[in-house]
Protein backbone atom coordinates (compact mmCIF):
# COMPACT_ATOMS: atom_id res chain seq x y z
CA UNK A 1 0.00 0.00 0.00
CA UNK A 2 1.29 3.28 -0.92
CA UNK A 3 0.30 6.65 1.12
CA UNK A 4 0.89 9.73 -1.39
CA UNK A 5 -1.22 12.79 0.07
CA UNK A 6 1.18 15.69 -0.09
CA UNK A 7 -1.28 16.56 3.12
CA UNK A 8 -0.39 13.42 4.96
CA UNK A 9 3.43 13.97 4.39
CA UNK A 10 3.83 16.61 6.60
CA UNK A 11 2.56 14.79 9.42
CA UNK A 12 5.02 12.20 11.56
CA UNK A 13 4.18 10.17 14.49
CA UNK A 14 5.92 10.39 17.92
CA UNK A 15 7.90 8.02 18.13
CA UNK A 16 7.32 6.91 21.82
CA UNK A 17 3.55 6.72 21.41
CA UNK A 18 2.91 6.21 17.27
CA UNK A 19 0.32 9.22 17.90
CA UNK A 20 0.11 12.62 16.78
CA UNK A 21 0.86 15.72 18.68
CA UNK A 22 -2.13 17.82 20.36
CA UNK A 23 -1.44 20.14 17.68
CA UNK A 24 -1.63 17.79 14.77
CA UNK A 25 -4.99 16.06 16.17
CA UNK A 26 -6.14 19.65 16.34
CA UNK A 27 -5.25 19.87 12.20
CA UNK A 28 -6.54 16.40 11.43
CA UNK A 29 -9.75 17.38 12.90
CA UNK A 30 -10.02 20.69 10.66
CA UNK A 31 -9.64 18.42 8.36
CA UNK A 32 -11.92 16.02 8.99
CA UNK A 33 -14.64 18.58 9.60
CA UNK A 34 -13.44 20.29 5.79
CA UNK A 35 -14.38 16.64 4.48
CA UNK A 36 -17.46 16.03 6.30
CA UNK A 37 -19.74 18.63 3.67
CA UNK A 38 -22.99 17.07 5.45
CA UNK A 39 -21.99 18.67 8.78
CA UNK A 40 -23.19 15.66 10.89
CA UNK A 41 -19.58 15.18 12.28
CA UNK A 42 -18.89 12.16 10.10
CA UNK A 43 -18.00 10.71 6.72
CA UNK A 44 -20.47 8.12 4.98
CA UNK A 45 -18.71 5.50 2.57
CA UNK A 46 -18.89 7.76 -0.54
CA UNK A 47 -16.91 10.67 1.63
CA UNK A 48 -14.94 8.29 2.64
CA UNK A 49 -13.65 6.54 -0.42
CA UNK A 50 -13.05 10.11 -2.33
CA UNK A 51 -10.92 10.55 0.58
CA UNK A 52 -8.79 6.94 0.75
CA UNK A 53 -8.66 7.25 -3.60
CA UNK A 54 -7.53 10.93 -3.30
CA UNK A 55 -4.34 9.59 -1.11
CA UNK A 56 -3.37 5.98 -1.32
CA UNK A 57 -3.22 3.24 -4.10
CA UNK A 58 -6.09 1.38 -2.52
CA UNK A 59 -8.71 -0.68 -4.97
CA UNK A 60 -12.37 0.66 -4.20
CA UNK A 61 -12.61 -3.02 -2.44
CA UNK A 62 -10.28 -2.22 -0.45
CA UNK A 63 -11.65 1.05 0.97
CA UNK A 64 -15.06 -0.52 1.18
CA UNK A 65 -13.19 -3.29 3.58
CA UNK A 66 -11.74 -0.58 5.62
CA UNK A 67 -14.91 1.56 5.86
CA UNK A 68 -16.41 -1.56 7.44
CA UNK A 69 -13.41 -1.96 9.75
CA UNK A 70 -13.34 1.41 10.94
CA UNK A 71 -17.06 1.74 11.98
CA UNK A 72 -16.42 0.05 14.78
CA UNK A 73 -19.41 0.90 16.41
CA UNK A 74 -21.03 0.02 13.24
CA UNK A 75 -23.31 3.09 12.60
CA UNK A 76 -22.84 3.23 9.06
CA UNK A 77 -20.58 5.81 9.11
CA UNK A 78 -16.99 7.23 10.41
CA UNK A 79 -16.62 9.81 13.44
CA UNK A 80 -13.53 11.48 13.76
CA UNK A 81 -12.16 8.88 16.54
CA UNK A 82 -12.82 5.97 14.07
CA UNK A 83 -10.72 8.46 11.61
CA UNK A 84 -8.42 9.46 13.77
CA UNK A 85 -6.59 5.66 14.19
CA UNK A 86 -6.85 5.23 10.46
CA UNK A 87 -5.04 8.59 9.92
CA UNK A 88 -2.34 7.42 12.37
CA UNK A 89 -2.03 4.43 10.41
CA UNK A 90 -1.79 6.38 7.25
CA UNK A 91 1.15 8.50 8.93
CA UNK A 92 3.06 5.25 9.94
CA UNK A 93 2.69 3.62 6.26
CA UNK A 94 4.12 6.81 4.84
CA UNK A 95 6.78 7.20 7.34
CA UNK A 96 7.71 3.01 6.90
CA UNK A 97 6.66 2.75 10.46
CA UNK A 98 3.29 0.32 10.30
CA UNK A 99 5.21 -2.51 12.52
CA UNK A 100 5.58 -0.14 15.02
CA UNK A 101 2.66 1.28 15.24
CA UNK A 102 1.13 -2.25 15.34
CA UNK A 103 3.24 -3.29 18.32
CA UNK A 104 2.11 0.11 19.98
CA UNK A 105 -1.26 -0.50 19.46
CA UNK A 106 -1.38 -3.90 19.09
CA UNK A 107 -4.64 -4.94 21.44
CA UNK A 108 -6.62 -2.03 19.45
CA UNK A 109 -4.94 -3.37 16.06
CA UNK A 110 -6.09 -7.19 17.55
CA UNK A 111 -9.22 -6.03 17.85
CA UNK A 112 -9.72 -4.29 14.53
CA UNK A 113 -8.35 -7.38 12.69
CA UNK A 114 -10.65 -10.23 14.97
CA UNK A 115 -14.07 -9.66 12.68
CA UNK A 116 -16.00 -12.08 14.27
CA UNK A 117 -15.61 -11.01 18.05
CA UNK A 118 -14.11 -14.75 19.32
CA UNK A 119 -10.59 -13.13 20.40
CA UNK A 120 -8.66 -15.52 18.07
CA UNK A 121 -7.05 -13.93 14.92
CA UNK A 122 -7.15 -16.43 11.90
CA UNK A 123 -5.44 -16.31 8.81
CA UNK A 124 -8.42 -15.67 7.20
CA UNK A 125 -9.21 -12.47 9.47
CA UNK A 126 -5.37 -11.25 9.29
CA UNK A 127 -5.04 -11.38 5.74
CA UNK A 128 -8.55 -8.99 4.46
CA UNK A 129 -6.43 -6.43 6.07
CA UNK A 130 -2.81 -7.91 6.20
CA UNK A 131 -1.79 -4.93 3.24
CA UNK A 132 -2.29 -2.38 5.84
CA UNK A 133 1.18 -3.80 7.32
CA UNK A 134 2.71 -4.91 4.85
CA UNK A 135 2.43 -8.58 4.92
CA UNK A 136 1.44 -10.91 2.20
CA UNK A 137 -0.63 -13.92 2.55
CA UNK A 138 1.97 -16.53 2.56
CA UNK A 139 4.00 -14.19 5.67
CA UNK A 140 0.47 -14.37 7.11
CA UNK A 141 0.48 -17.91 7.47
CA UNK A 142 3.83 -18.15 8.43
CA UNK A 143 3.28 -15.78 11.43
CA UNK A 144 0.28 -17.92 12.34
CA UNK A 145 2.52 -21.17 12.18
CA UNK A 146 5.30 -19.44 13.99
CA UNK A 147 3.14 -17.63 16.99
CA UNK A 148 0.77 -19.85 17.59
CA UNK A 149 1.71 -21.20 21.38
CA UNK A 150 -1.63 -23.08 22.01
CA UNK A 151 -1.89 -25.05 18.39
CA UNK A 152 -5.16 -24.09 17.44
CA UNK A 153 -4.20 -22.45 14.20
CA UNK A 154 -5.32 -18.65 15.52
CA UNK A 155 -3.69 -16.22 17.28
CA UNK A 156 -5.25 -14.98 20.78
CA UNK A 157 -4.05 -11.37 21.84
CA UNK A 158 -1.01 -12.17 24.05
CA UNK A 159 0.27 -14.43 20.51
CA UNK A 160 -0.49 -11.71 18.50
CA UNK A 161 1.47 -9.44 20.84
CA UNK A 162 4.53 -11.79 20.88
CA UNK A 163 4.10 -11.72 17.24
CA UNK A 164 4.47 -7.76 17.27
CA UNK A 165 7.07 -7.77 19.17
CA UNK A 166 9.43 -9.92 17.17
CA UNK A 167 8.18 -8.49 13.63
CA UNK A 168 10.07 -5.00 14.56
CA UNK A 169 13.14 -7.26 15.46
CA UNK A 170 12.79 -9.17 12.27
CA UNK A 171 12.79 -5.49 10.42
CA UNK A 172 15.61 -4.05 12.85
CA UNK A 173 17.86 -7.14 12.06
CA UNK A 174 17.18 -6.49 8.20
CA UNK A 175 17.91 -2.69 8.67
CA UNK A 176 20.75 -3.88 10.44
CA UNK A 177 21.70 -6.41 7.55
CA UNK A 178 21.75 -3.74 4.44
CA UNK A 179 23.55 -1.25 6.91
CA UNK A 180 26.30 -3.44 6.94
CA UNK A 181 26.25 -4.39 3.66
CA UNK A 182 26.51 -0.55 2.66
CA UNK A 183 29.42 0.11 5.08
CA UNK A 184 31.81 -2.77 3.74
Amino acid sequence: MKVSSPFIQRFHLDPKHMLLSARNVQVVSEMFDALDIHGTSRLDDIQFLAYLQSCTDLSEKQIYLLFDTFDVDRSGSIEFDEFYLLFCMLVAIKDGEQKQFLYKHSATCFELLDEDGSRQLSAEEFQKLGFLFGFSGRTIKSIIDDFDVSGDKELDSAEFRMFTLAAIEREQEQKNKKGGCMLQ
